[in-house]
């Protein structure tokens, strides 16, 4: 078998066609979704990239390889095995296109070839240099049984899509009108010059946020179109019917939702909800499956399909039963973490989320949030305080959850805010250039 696993860095499910986005993003990713299953209900376990990742490869929840934060020391047990090593093996080449070395090594573990493209910077490398890597290693190795994995950081900020995309999208006036007010509230934050730095200068600091996203849109037709480029080689080289293609991502993104500016942050729907795109049989093509299921479901369900899962311990299940019908639901709930800028954790049903901080980090929120999705699916209104038999059903079935997985361990994510949050270090660095201190800009940005 050939298997083709395509990760698209930060996108949202809710901004591709296929999963109903008002504009035309993903004409290509829409059509290869029509060839095969599309889970509507995908969730990351652990956000962002780092653990996101960690558990796509290994299968497991970020509470049981304890990798919770992005930017952190930690490391992964050395025993866990890792899909691609799994898989060479197993007598498949394997071949990355990818640089998640650079982030942590781990992420190079199993693979034969390991393209790592250069750029300025981790973020600035092109869609399509990744699908020109990726055609080159095709050419060579189209014949044999291969699980090639393309990672695209696009969209990714900052959204600096190719000129001719960023416009396509927006439909404002003036990017820059003095009158808009709709970036006011992410100046008084407290990440600020952060994302000022690594973003919004970039941009020329749009005043319009409508602006902004219209850059992220643009480039996620970027991406869209240099993935129609590689599956259309794909159908070229006459392996397209028969090559198993995974699409998806690690986490989401905020726009403006709940006051988060265009990053990953937050365990809101718009930050975990991913999309998950599974190419298989043709007897498949065009379902659409709504259970929930988790990013950790897929090392099990190609290990199925290849029948060496028996070995295997994971937290993720194998999707085949629930593509094959033969079973309603995977899970009742499902459970996310993050601990980078800000630490939490959360736990879904089809109908209801409760999110529970750990550590404010950056950011305040409320220590307990309710939400009930199907009356409020952009979860606006915490019903906390009005909802408390619900509240303190689902906090007590998150408590099992994590005993379950902790097994007495202690909790990651305890530790790693022990530590501190890593994003406030990135902040530091760059008040720091500033000449200003913490708290001086804590004082300051109360004024702005």
């Amino acid at each position: 078998m050939k298997i083709l696993l395509i990760d698209i860095d930060t996108l949202r499910a809710d901004h591709l066609g296929c999963y109903g986005y008002k504009f035309d993003t993903s004409p290509n990713i829409d059509r290869l979704s029509q060839d095969g299953v599309v889970c509507l209900n995908a969730f990351a376990a652990g956000i962002p990239t780092t653990p996101s990742h960690t558990s796509i490869f290994t299968g497991l929840h970020s509470i049981t390889h304890r990798i919770v934060a992005h930017g952190s020391d930690s490391i992964i047990d050395p025993d866990i095995p890792l899909l691609p090593e799994i898989l060479r093996d197993n007598g498949y080449r394997t071949a990355a296109v990818d640089n998640l070395y650079n982030v942590k090594p781990w992420f190079a573990r199993g693979y034969e070839y390991y393209i790592n493209p250069k750029s300025k910077s981790l973020h600035h490398i092109r869609a399509e240099e990744i699908t020109y890597e990726a055609i080159n290693w095709l050419k060579a190795h189209c014949n044999e049984d291969f699980f090639l994995f393309l990672h695209y950081w696009d969209p990714h900020s900052p959204y600096l899509p190719p000129d001719r995309y960023k416009d396509i999208f927006y439909r404002g006036k003036d990017p820059f009108d003095p009158d808009n007010k709709s970036m006011e509230t992410a100046r008084k934050q407290i990440p600020y010059p952060f994302f000022k730095r690594w973003h919004y200068d970039l941009l020329g600091n749009p005043t319009d946020a409508d602006y902004i996203i219209a850059q992220y849109d643009g480039e996620i037709r970027y991406v869209d179109d240099s993935i129609g480029e590689l599956l259309e080689y794909l159908r070229s080289l006459g392996i397209y019917e028969d090559t198993l293609i995974i699409l998806t991502s690690d986490h989401g993104e905020n726009m403006t939702e709940h006051n988060f500016f265009f990053d990953h942050q937050g365990l809101y729907d718009a930050t975990i909800h991913i999309p998950l795109i599974i190419k298989i049989e043709d007897k498949f093509r065009g379902r659409k499956i709504s259970p929930l299921v988790q990013n950790i479901d897929i090392m099990p369900t190609i290990l199925e399909l290849l029948d060496m899962e028996k070995d295997i311990k994971t937290d993720g299940q194998s999707l085949i039963p629930l593509i094959n019908s033969e079973c309603e639901y995977l899970y009742r709930e499902v459970v996310s973490t993050e601990c980078t800028w800000r630490a939490g954790i959360s736990i879904r049903t089809e109908g209801w989320k409760f999110i529970k901080t750990i550590d404010q980090g950056l950011y305040e929120k409320p220590s307990r949030e309710l939400y009930n999705l199907k009356d409020d699916p952009d979860e606006e209104v915490s019903l906390a305080d009005k909802e408390k038999d619900v509240l303190d059903e689902l906090e007590l079935r998150l408590t099992r959850w994590l005993d379950s997985k902790l097994k007495n361990k202690p909790n990651p994510i305890t530790i790693q805010t022990e530590k501190g949050i890593p994003a406030r270090k990135w902040v530091e660095n760059v008040l720091k250039d500033l000449h200003l201190t913490w708290d001086d800009w804590v004082e300051k940005q109360r004024f702005i």
